[in-house]
């Protein structure tokens, strides 16, 4: 077994990591569409969501390496996307007043559920003495999130990529956490769901990182499966 890590803080990525859709994202497009006189079904709309994001995530930030991000690039993002989940399912594209009712729903923290081992890894690193953020590629919804679900008690910030300004993997979401975090980036510990994003992107900035794989994918033999498996890996701060 590996020496346990030496850091000052934890960075958690939140989709994925801390918690995820609830019901499915399919169920929820098909809720607000049906509100607004569209019949879509759940299950095609939820594949199409799949199909959507596999088709335009890769090249979310194409245009730009340094990933410069916002609340407003990041809804026109989204806006693309619900487009193309309809049309990918086989129905009509929403109208203005229903992508916003399905992006609104999104900000309502009934929309997620935590994972089961998220709030009792935070709070047993937080007593360690450890500090804790959320970093995560999202626009300023998630502050809602996570106030609703609990999570903002539990760490010391929140930063959305949106509020950064610029998008994991690039280094200065990190620098800009560590910051937050009042360390430096070599002793601050990344951990997340994306091997990309999360990891090489945490540690092209310095940080120490690990890849959370909850569905036991991924080759790497460091990956933890759960963010108990956490715990161990990481030593107490010390004064």
């Amino acid at each position: 077994m590996k020496p346990p890590l030496d850091c000052d803080a934890v960075l958690v990525d939140a989709t994925g990591t801390l918690f995820h859709p609830s019901p499915c994202v399919g169920a929820v497009y098909a809720r607000v569409a049906a509100a607004h006189g569209w019949q879509a079904d759940a299950a095609a709309l939820d594949e199409g969501f799949r199909a959507a994001w596999r088709e335009r995530a890769p090249g979310r930030y194409a245009d730009d390496p340094e990933r410069r991000t916002s609340d407003a690039v990041e809804k026109a993002w989204w806006r693309g996307t619900v487009r193309r989940t309809f049309e990918l399912a086989g129905f009509p594209p929403p109208d203005a007043a229903c992508f916003k009712g399905i992006f609104d729903a999104f900000a309502d923290p009934a929309a997620w559920r935590l994972f089961p081992d998220a709030l009792p890894a935070l709070e047993a690193l937080r007593q360690r003495g450890l500090t804790l953020g959320i970093v995560s590629n999202f626009d300023t919804r998630l502050r809602r999130i996570c106030d609703g679900l609990g999570l903002t008690r539990v760490v010391d910030f929140v930063l959305p990529s949106a509020e950064a300004g610029v998008a994991k993997p690039s280094p200065r979401i990190f620098e800009a956490a560590a910051g937050l975090a009042g360390t430096e980036p070599a002793r601050t510990l990344m951990v997340g769901d994306s091997p990309d994003d999360d990891v090489a992107g945490a540690r092209a900035a310095g940080c120490l990182a690990l890849l959370l794989d909850r569905q036991v994918m991924s080759p790497l033999p460091d990956a933890i499966r759960s963010l108990a498996e956490l715990l161990p890996l990481v030593r107490a701060r010390t004064a």
